[in-house]
Order: structure tokens, then C-alpha cells, then sequence
């Protein structure tokens, strides 16, 4: 039986076992979309590859993207490249670190030169920028690998070429847009990076960071809002600086500041504070490791 009629049958038995037969929801990340949750805005999900598109990477090899940022990725992405019998990808290289775990077969992985044999369930660990490549060590048997980037904005630098694309355009399209019928997430540049400057009045300290900590399922619950971390000055321990990570501007220019959990926000944050709040938004520019 083939590798791929095995995905087939383990993807049926699979969603008979999540509702006895039953379809569940899915949207243009793939894969089945369960139960909502009153936690986050976005969905818990199951990504069977055998359901889902594959890229052809060309030379034998044939990637099918799982965790994606249209998935709600917010720190990696990961997917599974088949190789056919002593099929290669050519040396490239990433802008973050790659972690592969060998599903089936035997590899041959290159990392700046030195060859490496990897069996089954064997894990690699490469460093940004450091180039390599993986090949299959059987002329006769397939081999498979799962992949994991350190980072939603990772990329691939090809070193035959010197084209670098985003690992995210490649999975959404060949030439980056989004495939036919799909908006593109976050529109044309991306996801928006919200820094919110807050400096807090020295005995409100901790009162401060309790009320933070409260107020992160206010921003988790809200459309779009993908990420949320508070980071303090080593300097000035006084000087704050929130990092809110949105799919689009509006969702919190015009979705979230129009919501009553934004007063409940206000509410929560500014009796902590020296002065009001300032904040800008930035989009993703440059990752370099």
C-alpha cells in the first residue's frame, strides 16, 4: 500500500472519529476547523496532509505546508517535504533556525559542505544562514521529512540563484500572492506590529504587571489580535513597552478600539500610569537571524 493511501485511510478513520462521520468547518487554512473557543479568536484546528495542497518543488520533491500564519502561526511554521527515490532540493539557506525530523526513510543531509546520514525519527537542528540541503539516500525507497522554522517570517534563500522568498509567499503561491479567491492575511504587507509605550508610576508597579496579566484575555479574545507580550526596560524600571501583534490595522484601529473590551482595557491599565499611553504600528522589515 502506498504512502500516500495510507494518509487517505488514516485522514477517513480520523474524521469519523472526530464526529462519527460528520463534516466539520474548514476555511482557506485548511484543514478542520473545531469547536470555537470564548479563549482566543482563533480556532483549534486538525491539518491532515493527505487533505490538504502541495507545492512541487521540482527534482522529486513535494512540500504540503501545515502550520501557517493564515492558520494563526504566530511564532513558527512547520509542513512535511515527500521525496521520491534519490530525488534532492538544492542548497539553500534560511534567515531563522530550521528543526527536520526524518518521518520515513533515510536522508542525507549537507550542512555547509559535510554530509550527515539521518534514519528514521533522527533530528536536525540548523542555524540561520548556514547553508544546506537534504537528499534521499534510496534510489528505490521514498523518503519524508518534517520541517520547523523558528519564525512566521522566515525565508529561503536559494544559493544556485540567490532568490530569497518568504516561506509564507511560497506556501500561499508560487509567486507569492495568494491563491485565487483568497485575500491575502493582514493585505499586501503583512501582519501589523502595535508598541505601546507605558510608563508607570513607581509604586504602581506591580498593581501595573497584575493588571496586564489580566488584561491579555481581553487582546486574545479580539479578531485578529495574534500576539501580546509585555517587555520592561533594564534601564528605567518604570518604562514598559507592550508588543501586540494584529492580522490587519483595523482589526485594532477600528475592530478592537470599537469593542467594550478596549474600555475594559482602560479601565484595567490607566490608573497604573504616570502618562498616557503612545503608540505606533510597524510592519515586518527585516529578519536577519
Amino acid at each position: 500500500m502506498s504512502e500516500h493511501a495510507t494518509d487517505r485511510d488514516e485522514a477517513g478513520a480520523a474524521a469519523q472519529a472526530d464526529g462519527a462521520g460528520s463534516a466539520r468547518p474548514t476555511d482557506r487554512a485548511g484543514g478542520a476547523v473545531l469547536q470555537p473557543s470564548a479563549i482566543s479568536s482563533f480556532p483549534a484546528r486538525v491539518l491532515r496532509p493527505a487533505q490538504l495542497p502541495s507545492i512541487d518543488r521540482g527534482a522529486g520533491a513535494r512540500t504540503t505546508p501545515l502550520v501557517t500564519l493564515d492558520a494563526g502561526a504566530t511564532s513558527f511554521l512547520n509542513g512535511i517535504t515527500r521525496f521520491e527515490p534519490g530525488a534532492s532540493i538544492g542548497h539553500h539557506l534560511h534567515n531563522c533556525a530550521e528543526s527536520v525530523i526524518i518521518l520515513e526513510g533515510e536522508a542525507v543531509l549537507d550542512v555547509d559542505g559535510v554530509e550527515h546520514r539521518l534514519r528514521r525519527f533522527d533530528t536536525s537542528l540548523v542555524p540561520a544562514n548556514v547553508p544546506h540541503r537534504f537528499r534521499n539516500a534510496s534510489a528505490s525507497e521514498p523518503m519524508a521529512i518534517f520541517w520547523s522554522y523558528g519564525s512566521v517570517d522566515a525565508t529561503r534563500t536559494l544559493l544556485g540563484t540567490g532568490i530569497t522568498a518568504r516561506i509564507d509567499a511560497e506556501q500561499r503561491g508560487r509567486f507569492g500572492e495568494p491563491r485565487q479567491g483568497e485575500p491575502a492575511v493582514g493585505g499586501a504587507s503583512g501582519p501589523v506590529l502595535e508598541v505601546v509605550e507605558l510608563t508607570v508610576r513607581p509604586e504602581a508597579i506591580q498593581a501595573f504587571e497584575d493588571a496586564i496579566t489580566r488584561a491579555a484575555e481581553l487582546f486574545q479574545r479580539a479578531p485578529g489580535c495574534r500576539s501580546f507580550e509585555l517587555v520592561r526596560s533594564v534601564e528605567q524600571a518604570e518604562q514598559y513597552r507592550l508588543l501586540i501583534v494584529w492580522t490587519a490595522l483595523e482589526d485594532h484601529t477600528v475592530g478592537f478600539r470599537g469593542s467594550a473590551d478596549f474600555a475594559a482595557w482602560r479601565e484595567l491599565v490607566t490608573p497604573h500610569l504616570a502618562q498616557p499611553p503612545a503608540a505606533v504600528h510597524l510592519r515586518h522589515v527585516l529578519k536577519g537571524f
